[in-house]
C-alpha cells in the first residue's frame, strides 16, 4: 500500500492536476495499491480535489479527505500520518505536481532495505525570462548540482547517500512509514523528516527522474517570507536535537561556496547581471534569517504560517 500525502490550501485551480499525475496509474507508473490523502483548509480546494477524484472514479478508500484546521503545515501532516496506512509514504503539495512515470522512479530505491527516504527532482514551471524566474531555475539547478555531488554512490539511476547527504524536498518526496511524530512548530518538515531518517541509520536516496515541477514566488515580498521560513527552519531545527549523524547542512557560509555555481550558471550578459543581483537578495533573507530566528527566537505562528500568494 502507497499513501499520498497532499497538503493543499487555498488550491483549488492546481489540485486536480497534483491529484490526476499520480492517480492515473498509466501517468504515473504506480502499481500498487495507494490512497490519496488530501488535507486542505478551505472548501473551495476540498470541493476541486473531490472533483477530480469523482471525475477519475477513486473509490473513498483510494480518496480520502481531512478538513485543515489552520493550525500550520506540520499540524496537518500529523493529521494525516495518523490516518495513513501504507508502508511508503509520498508527500506533495498541491500547487505542484509530477512528470510522467515520475511516482514509479520515486519507489524504486525503496527496494534498497537500506533506503528511509526518496527525493526527486524540482523544476520550476515558471518562465525563465525574467529575473524572479531566473532565480527559481538557478536555485533548483543548484539543489541538483548539491545533491548529485554528495550523494556520489549511483545505482540504477539513482543516487544514494553514505557519509554525507541533502536534505529531501517538500514538493517530492517519498519515506517508508516510520509513524513520524512531526513537531507542530517546525518550520522546514522536509528537513526535519529527511534528519530524522538519517538518524535511525537509514540512507536518503536522490532520483533525478522522478520530477516535480514547482512554482515559485514571483515578487520579492513573497520571496523573502518563504526562504526566511524555509531556510530559517534549519536554525530552529537545533533546538530539537535533530543534528545527530549530521551536521546543519544550509547555512550563509555554506551558501557561499556555490557564489561561482551560481555565476557560471548564467548563459548571456541579462542573466549574469541577474545572477549578480542574487548575491544581495540572499544576504538580506539570511540577515533577516537572523533577525528573526537567532535574536527574536520567533516560531511558528498559532495560525501557521502565512502563505505565499504569488507561487499559487
Amino acid at each position: 500500500m502507497i499513501s499520498i500525502i497532499i497538503t493543499s490550501r487555498n488550491e483549488p485551480k492546481t489540485v486536480g492536476k497534483c491529484i490526476r499525475c499520480i492517480a492515473d496509474k498509466k501517468y504515473s507508473g504506480l502499481d500498487k495499491q495507494f490512497e490519496i490523502i488530501q488535507i486542505s483548509p478551505d472548501k473551495e480546494t476540498l470541493d476541486a480535489g473531490n472533483d477530480i477524484a469523482k471525475e477519475l472514479k477513486l473509490s473513498p478508500k483510494e480518496f480520502i479527505q481531512i478538513k485543515d484546521p489552520k493550525r500550520g503545515k506540520p499540524f496537518a501532516l500529523g493529521l494525516a500520518l495518523k490516518r495513513a496506512k501504507g508502508d511508503i509514504l509520498i508527500f506533495t503539495d498541491g500547487d505542484s505536481y509530477f512528470e510522467k512515470n515520475s511516482v514509479k522512479h520515486l519507489l524504486i530505491p525503496f527496494e534498497n532495505k537500506n533506503v528511509g527516504g526518496v527525493t526527486g527532482r524540482t523544476l520550476s514551471m515558471d518562465s525563465k525570462t525574467t529575473m524572479m524566474g531566473y532565480w527559481g531555475h538557478l536555485l533548483a539547478d543548484a539543489a541538483h548540482h548539491r545533491r548529485i555531488s554528495m550523494m556520489n554512490i549511483q545505482k540504477e539511476n539513482y543516487y544514494i547517500s553514505d557519509t554525507t547527504f541533502f536534505p529531501m524536498s517538500g514538493y517530492i518526496m517519498a519515506t517508508r512509514n516510520y509513524k513520524f511524530n512531526i513537531p507542530s512548530n517546525v518550520l522546514s518538515d522536509d528537513a526535519y523528516i529527511s534528519y530524522y531518517i538519517r538518524n535511525l541509520e537509514k540512507q536518503i536516496a536522490y532520483t533525478p527522474l522522478a520530477i516535480g515541477y514547482v512554482k515559485y514566488s514571483t515578487n520579492l515580498k513573497d520571496y523573502y517570507k518563504q526562504k526566511v521560513r524555509s531556510l530559517g527552519g534549519y536554525i530552529q531545527l537545533k533546538r530539537f536535537g535533530i543534528f545527530k549523524k549530521d551536521k546543519q547542512s544550509r547555512s550563509f557560509l555554506i551558501e557561499l561556496r556555490y557564489a561561482l555555481f551560481v555565476l557560471k550558471y548564467a548563459s548571456n550578459l541579462k542573466e549574469f547581471l541577474w545572477s549578480i543581483s542574487l548575491f544581495p537578495v540572499r544576504l538580506i533573507t539570511w540577515l533577516k534569517i537572523f533577525w528573526e530566528r537567532v535574536l527574536l527566537k520567533k516560531d511558528m505562528p498559532k495560525t501557521g504560517w502565512e502563505m505565499s500568494k504569488s507561487t499559487k
